[in-house]
């Protein structure tokens, strides 16, 4: 074997090792972005639980902190003199209506924008999970230019010649 072929199999040994080293690289940046896209959808969902729970306590609170107010507006009623009939029951009921309002635009809002945040997380999961399926790709085509640069560089090696 002359040195034009030892100089050839060297390139080539040196060409797949190189491809072989891009292929583990963009493996690990599977793996990388994998556990990203695991992470970001955990935080996200943390999150959302976490503003759920608080609108939810938040809305039981509120609603007793109306049934105070509604308690103390019938008990000031009473004390003026004012029947339980006509103005003063309309100014309840509207009152019981407007803060039973305000509460669930409260409550609603927050759970809104608690899907907004797994629905954002879910979707950036799935963008992660796209570009760790695209490394895997890149590191599949690497392994398959390896291979190729192999059998390109041991098929011009000239095996039969003496010198």
């Amino acid at each position: 074997m002359g040195f034009p072929a030892v100089a050839t199999i060297l390139t080539t040994a040196s060409t797949v090792a190189g491809k072989a080293l891009e292929a583990s690289a963009e493996r690990q940046q599977a793996r990388a972005f994998n556990a990203a896209a695991d992470e970001r959808r955990r935080l996200a969902e943390n999150q959302a639980g976490a503003i759920t729970h608080t609108a939810l306590e938040n809305s039981r609170r509120e609603q007793r902190n109306a049934q105070m107010q509604l308690a103390s507006a019938r008990a000031d009623a009473a004390a003026s003199g004012i029947l339980t009939s006509g103005t003063a029951a309309t100014r309840e009921r509207d009152l019981a209506t407007r803060l039973e309002d305000d509460i669930n635009n409260r409550t609603n809002a927050a759970l809104q924008e608690a899907n907004t945040i797994r629905s954002q997380g879910a979707y950036d999961a799935l963008d992660l999970k796209t570009q760790a399926n695209q490394a895997r790709l890149r590191s599949k085509g690497a392994w398959l230019g390896a291979a190729g640069g192999l059998f390109r560089g041991l098929s011009s090696v000239d095996w039969s010649s003496d010198r």
